[in-house]
């Protein structure tokens, strides 16, 4: 009997959607004079992010985000291309895998990754958009329907006028159960910093600091002993990225815990850090990290290890979106019904029309939660006129 056909009747062949078009739009904001802001290594003058549109034979359009320079993004995105178009939707990873396979040279580089993952997400907000789910849905479902958020502010700046004071006076902090902000310049001013924010966010509220890799071991050591009677939650980032040996040192005589995850990306990168113990609390980032697929691996490696996930995102929209359905299928190990701290979203505050412009219902933190979308795919719909509006050739 005819393998396409059952008791003498044909059957149709399942035929799976094929990508038929893969295009990437780099965006960028420029900060006025005045208005720029960053961390302890620079202070920032723009916002920038890729945005990757995948659409099928079936015409459907999947979008995605890579984070990473533009112009860099852009250049690898143009390898990536013919590997996937006309493959099935729903070979990612096996075409993927031959892709870095063959460029093993590079294909395990920190943005060769990220713009793989910006595919990723892509294809994920097509799969769901084309079976009528959303991402969290079809990464393993979705636990919460609110996730808690932190706002991510308190940056260094380049006007007197709008240091951290400012910058916390004007939160609204009934939408976010934590702070996060940017210290890294010297003890004295870790201290400062730490202390004005304390003061004016109370005792409530869960703070966190990023050094932005900015110290030793030594330095951050003697930094984070400063700080620690601030009840700080997590020290992020205190050493640079490939300062493997250097994280799993000062874990083991840091007085606070220690967080990172956002400067890393692929698996191999996150193994290392994991399996050095080098870290508390993980944080992967589909959009810096590899993706989907990438980080959900991260997340059960992290579950292995016993160890805390929290969701960074400092980026656009689709980032947050992203971010979000990540959190929201990402179960909180080891715990039932009784959680010390649920996983925390990452909820950037600062001027950025790229997050807060590019789609036309964006998610926003509402009394210290972000509501998963339930609409298919990542549930974005972008504005063409800021897609235009930024664009940079």
């Amino acid at each position: 009997m005819n393998s396409n056909s059952a008791a003498g009747h044909p059957v149709p062949e399942n035929v799976m959607p094929k990508i038929s078009k893969i295009q990437v739009t780099p965006l960028e904001y420029v900060m006025p004079p005045g208005r720029r802001y960053g961390n302890a290594r620079f202070v920032n003058d723009r916002r920038t992010c890729c945005v990757v549109e995948l659409a099928t034979d079936e015409g459907v359009v999947g979008i995605g985000d890579a984070a990473g320079p533009p112009g860099v993004i852009r250049e690898y995105m143009k390898i990536l291309t013919p590997f996937f178009l006309g493959q099935s939707l729903y070979d990612f990873n096996i075409v993927a895998a031959d892709l870095r396979n063959k460029l093993y040279h590079f294909g395990g580089q920190g943005h060769f990754i990220a713009a793989l993952g910006g595919l990723n997400i892509a294809v994920y907000d097509a799969m769901g958009k084309t079976l009528s789910l959303p991402v969290c849905d079809l990464l393993g479902g979705r636990q919460p329907k609110k996730l808690a958020c932190y706002a991510t502010t308190g940056y260094f700046t380049d006007d007197l006028r709008n240091g951290i004071e400012g910058q916390l006076a004007s939160l609204r902090r009934s939408d976010f159960v934590g702070v996060k902000i940017k210290i890294g310049a010297g003890i004295a001013s870790d201290v400062q910093r730490v202390r004005d924010a304390r003061n004016i966010l109370g005792d409530c509220m869960l703070l966190m600091v990023d050094y932005n890799g900015s110290y030793t071991v030594d330095v951050a050591l003697e930094s984070m002993r400063k700080i620690e009677p601030f009840n700080i939650h997590w020290c992020e980032e205190p050493l640079p990225p490939q300062d493997f040996a250097g994280y799993a040192e000062l874990r083991a005589r840091a007085p606070i815990r220690l967080a990172a995850g956002e400067a890393h990306c692929g698996i191999a990168e996150f193994k290392r850090l994991i399996d050095a113990r080098g870290i508390d609390v993980v944080q992967p980032s589909p959009t810096s990290g590899g993706g989907f697929d990438e980080m959900k691996t991260v997340a059960l490696l992290s579950a292995a290890g016993n160890l805390r996930v929290s969701v960074p995102c400092w980026g656009s929209a689709i980032a947050q979106n992203a971010a979000v359905h990540f959190a929201a299928h990402t179960p909180v190990w080891p715990h039932t019904e009784n959680e010390p701290y649920p996983i925390l979203v990452e909820y950037d505050v600062s001027e950025n029309p790229l997050r807060d412009e590019l789609a036309i219902r964006p998610i926003a933190p509402k009394n210290g939660t972000l509501e998963v979308p339930s609409s298919p795919g990542l549930g974005i719909e972008l504005r063409r006129d800021i897609l235009d509006r930024y664009r940079v050739s």
